[in-house]
């Protein structure tokens, strides 16, 4: 599963990876897991590296299962996979489990994890390989999948939800339903769905639908009251890039039955882009991609808190270029491990570069003890 590139290449990464994080006592042990630079690819000698990208973890019956993406890009098309892997020694190591396939003819990516009666799941969205603006015209299909037997073999990719609608994380509340905020092709608005079974879902209230603030990728995060719905807004054309204009992120909430949803709140400063966000001791924590104002196309990933309606960032994981799409498992204590994904390091590339090149997926130790 993982592979190894030149020794110089490896070293400039490094130096400038943990020169930046030297300070950050929360984080430890980064490195390359999967090498979308690996030149014992064939493919990769001739140019056409893995991008690795769009990971989620698991923490599930004893083990910790990671998904990811792999393709020549990130645009779209029937090239791409999604990869599962296990650890059982809290990722340590880890070893290669399946590989899913996209549809002949179709996209696939954005997978999470989540559990169905005891059974290990997966929910990942399908799309067209049409090249457009907002992902429009691609008719988004999100699939749940399952496994029976902890992760080597996967059941067929089910519809479920409608054309045109991705979800986003599968999150579980404690009235045994699972919840996902879905975005509508176009980035025109978010819908709550939910399911019983988690293979057949019902959409329920709008959460956002405020076309001009391009709302899309939206994180669930329930508490005792209900749950707040963080809704990435990339806003208007001269701000989708996220390197000028206004960089926030919707603040919506609902009390239970979740019957509508109050969107007075907002991030101001911060786009929490391709969220993952995990709880310690009553705080929430969250990882995403972090825009650099007043650079061009430069992306970092980095972890946040949200505190006093505020994103109080933490600090930046080792990241550059096309990078973020987190996954959050706990290892005991205070620690999580986590994984993303970047191009070098060293290169540093611009994003809307970066995203037809390669990419690695890096593994890191969170230790919230230190915040």
């Amino acid at each position: 599963m993982l592979g190894r590139r030149s020794l110089a290449l490896a070293v400039a990464a490094l130096v400038p990876a943990m020169a930046g994080c030297a300070d950050h006592q929360w984080l430890g042990d980064a490195h390359i897991l999967v090498d979308g630079f690996d030149e014992t690819n064939l493919d990769c000698r001739s140019g056409l590296c893995d991008h690795d990208e769009n990971t989620d973890l698991i923490a599930f019956d004893g083990a910790i299962y990671l998904v990811h993406r792999t393709a020549e890009s990130q645009i779209l098309g029937p090239n791409s996979s999604l990869r599962v892997s296990r650890s059982t020694d809290g990722g340590t190591s880890w070893a290669l489990l399946a590989v899913i396939p996209a549809p002949t003819d179709r996209d696939i990516r954005d997978p999470s994890f989540f559990v169905i009666d005891g059974q290990l799941a997966l929910k990942a969205i399908t799309r067209l390989p049409v090249n457009s603006s907002r992902d429009s015209n691609v008719d988004s299909v999100s699939i749940v999948t399952t496994s029976s037997d902890g992760g080597a073999t996967w059941g067929p990719l089910v519809a479920a939800g409608p054309h045109g609608w991705s979800f986003w994380r599968v999150r579980d509340d404690n009235d045994g339903v699972h919840y996902s905020a879905a975005y509508q092709d176009g980035d025109l608005a978010v819908q709550l769905f939910a399911s019983q079974d988690g293979m057949n879902w019902t959409a329920g209230p709008t959460i956002y639908d405020v076309a001009a603030d391009t709302p899309l990728e939206t994180e669930l995060v329930f508490d005792a009251v209900g749950v707040t719905a963080l809704v990435r807004m990339d806003g208007t054309d001269d701000e989708l890039l996220g390197s000028q204009g206004r960089l926030r992120t919707k603040v919506c909430t609902a009390a239970r039955p979740y019957a509508t949803f109050d969107c007075s709140g907002e991030l101001d400063g911060v786009r929490l882009d391709g969220p993952v966000a995990f709880g310690w001791h009553g705080r929430t924590f969250v990882i995403a991609r972090k825009h650099l104002l007043g650079v061009a196309n430069k992306k970092r990933t980095a972890l946040y808190e949200l505190a006093d309606g505020a994103a109080i960032e933490h600090g930046e994981l080792p990241s550059a270029g096309d990078t973020s799409y987190a996954g959050v498992a706990p290892i005991g204590g205070d620690r999580f491990v986590a994984t993303y994904y970047s191009s070098n390091l060293a290169q540093d590339p611009p994003w809307a570069r970066a995203m037809f090149g390669p990419t690695d997926i890096w593994q890191a130790t969170i230790d919230l003890s230190h915040l």
